[in-house]
């Protein structure tokens, strides 16, 4: 199936300077890092959190988790096979092999983005491919004032902002921003037209909701950055950026490509129900090889079909083809 894989003697003086000169770094490959997977909100199950400037407040402690950073190489820093967070004026590192700061930290956000991105790429190649975005993605974090992140084609880079909640806090931010490089790893200069552009904001809304399904717990799984949000959701009892299980239809779409999106992203998340993660990301994954720069919904969607057909038969091409009916897709 295309892009899926059916996957010795020296003096004392030379070696005192040797010494001397070598790198104090007691660790490669692996390191230990704490993170918020996915969020405070999910992680704690609790709407009422708020991000009080910054601060590493009491009620946040047991949202943490210790991790292991996989896929490091020998630098000390977080840069590895998968990810690339070291583009900052002060870049996150360690000499003992632990990256264990507060969200206070300016180097809190990278370790967010170094473990968020080399977790998405490693289940990527679990579902067979070894040719979707698998390169160091490069990650800014802390360098943007606005409370706003964006993924810029033309640097392959993602930027996440730090206004109100640091976004980079927020691991289901980072995971729709690298839908976008997906997107555009798999078609170079991805979206084009106003459907295109809707259906890569779709995706990455669903890119970061299956990332997060193994971690959030069941707590609003349709909810996507319900940390980040509460800086500009006050006074809503559920805080979400945007949600991939609405009940929209094309006949709702609006012009905005973040709003119809929400179309795209309901049939995805339907397409997951029905057939199960692993079944529903490998044949999304493998239908984005065949969209075009610049596909509209039902283009997108029949590639998805075929590659549903191709992959798993008939009877998951049928499930696919309804969701998108469901949406007026198809």
């Amino acid at each position: 199936m295309h892009r899926l894989r059916h996957a010795l003697a020296v003096g004392a003086l030379a070696f005192a300077i040797l010494i001397l000169a070598a790198p104090a770094q007691a660790f490669t490959g692996t390191a230990e890092g704490r993170v918020f997977d996915p969020n405070p909100v999910a992680a704690l199950q609790d709407e009422t959190l708020t991000d009080q400037k910054d601060a590493d407040y009491s009620a946040l402690q047991p949202a943490y988790r210790l991790v292991m950073l996989t896929n490091l190489d020998d630098s000390g820093n977080l840069r590895g096979d998968y990810a690339d967070v070291c583009g900052n004026k002060s870049c996150a590192e360690s000499d003992d092999g632990t990256f264990l700061f507060g969200r206070d930290h300016t180097w809190f956000e990278q370790v967010m983005g170094y473990y968020a991105l080399t977790q998405a790429q490693l289940y990527i190649q679990s579902l067979g491919f070894t040719d979707v975005n698998n390169e160091p993605q490069t990650f800014r974090a802390d360098q943007f004032g606005g409370d706003n992140s964006f993924y810029d084609p033309k640097k392959d880079t993602i930027t996440v902002g730090k206004g109100g909640v640091d976004d980079g806090e927020d691991i289901e931010v980072i995971w729709h921003e690298y839908g976008h490089a997906i997107q555009d790893d798999q078609v170079p200069g991805f979206g084009v037209t106003h459907d295109a552009n809707s259906i890569g904001e779709g995706f990455g809304d669903y890119w970061a909701y299956t990332m997060s399904v193994p971690t959030s717990g069941g707590f609003e799984p349709g909810c996507i950055a319900d940390w980040d949000s509460v800086s500009y959701t006050v006074g809503d009892p559920i805080h979400c950026l945007r949600r991939v299980d609405l009940d929209l239809t094309v006949d709702d779409m609006d012009g905005r490509i973040h709003h119809d999106g929400q179309v795209w992203s309901r049939a995805l998340f339907d397409i997951h129900q029905t057939l199960g993660r692993e079944t529903a990301d490998r044949i999304i994954l493998q239908a984005q090889f065949d969209f075009g720069r610049d596909p509209s919904f039902e283009e997108a969607a029949l590639a998805t079909v075929a590659a549903a057909e191709g992959l798993e038969g008939h009877g998951a091409a049928i499930k696919v083809e309804n969701a998108f009916e469901d949406r007026g897709i198809l």
